[in-house]
């Protein structure tokens, strides 16, 4: 009989949280869209912004991982995906190991950017650091105490877009951009939504006062609906005739998510995980798409 246990390759690459790698991604992906309808962009900034994306929510995992382990949060009863770590398939050592490598890579290219651009964003690199642990960790972790959705918002919709958009382009006073900002960190949201609606009842015996914990699981799917409907209305200053037409498929895809969230319980929620997690991104490329139309 076939083993079923995982290669180091899927343990190592599941500590990642590869579906969430899109969201991360798909704020800068905003950012770079935005500064090239308005000009020319510096090809090596871009680059570097996408590595330093990347590595940030890859260390954000793995540190969520790491903290919700000692805190006991992630149990047997989790339907999550895999975590390595609270199974014993990866120890402690390799998982801080891996953590330090991800935060070496994230602040090797964010000072090379600093050095390119102003000294004053090792601000907002700390701050994001900072913002890494007190998700899970500190004496008043965000996602215990019902911040958590709040901390999305900030860290991957107007911190990552605002950013971005000052390394390209030198500045950040531009309406546009802030609602851009704003469309894909609400659609960011809807990831953390499904998450914590999946793990309400082990967030709760853990005493992780979510807003589903909060709330109760019913208000899960209206927030859903609420945030993934904001995201396309600050959306406006960019739609066109055209642009409207191509957010069609992207409000039938978002449907039948939402459906799928009312629909699913346990593990069937990673689909619902991963399928949020592709919206984001696909909205990231569709808004590209609506500036293109509009240059």
């Amino acid at each position: 009989m076939a083993s079923s246990q995982p290669t180091r390759t899927q343990l190592w690459l599941g500590l990642t949280r590869p579906r969430t790698l899109l969201s991360g991604l798909s704020a800068v992906l905003v950012a770079i869209f935005y500064a090239a309808f308005i000009g020319p962009i510096d090809p090596l900034r871009t680059a570097l912004l996408l590595v330093v994306a990347i590595s940030a929510q890859i260390g954000s995992n793995i540190a969520n991982d790491l903290i919700d382990f000692k805190k006991g949060a992630d149990t047997e009863e989790r339907t999550g995906p895999l975590r390595p770590l609270s199974k014993g398939l990866l120890t402690e050592g390799e998982v801080r190991r891996a953590l330090y490598i991800s935060l070496f890579v994230f602040l090797a290219s964010g000072i090379t950017l600093v050095a390119l651009t102003s000294w004053w964003l090792l601000l907002v690199g700390l701050a994001v650091g900072l913002g890494i642990f007190a998700y899970s960790g500190g004496p008043y972790p965000l996602s215990y105490h019902g911040l958590g959705d709040l901390a999305v918002l900030i860290f991957f919709g107007w911190v990552p877009v605002v950013t971005s958009f000052f390394i390209l382009r030198g500045t950040i006073a531009d309406l546009v951009l802030w609602h851009l900002a704003t469309a894909i960190g609400l659609a960011s949201v809807n990831i953390l939504i499904v998450n914590n609606y999946r793990d309400v009842d082990e967030d709760r015996k853990a005493g992780k006062r979510t807003l589903i914990v909060r709330m109760g699981r019913d208000f899960a799917p209206r927030f859903y609906l609420t945030c993934g409907l904001l995201s396309m209305g600050f959306l406006y200053p960019i739609y066109s005739f055209w642009g409207m037409l191509l957010m069609l498929p992207y409000v039938v895809v978002f449907s039948m998510t939402h459906r799928q969230l009312q629909e699913s319980e346990g593990s069937e929620l990673n689909k619902t995980l991963g399928a949020t997690a592709r919206n984001v991104f696909f909205l990231a490329l569709l808004i590209g798409a609506m500036l293109l139309l509009r240059a």
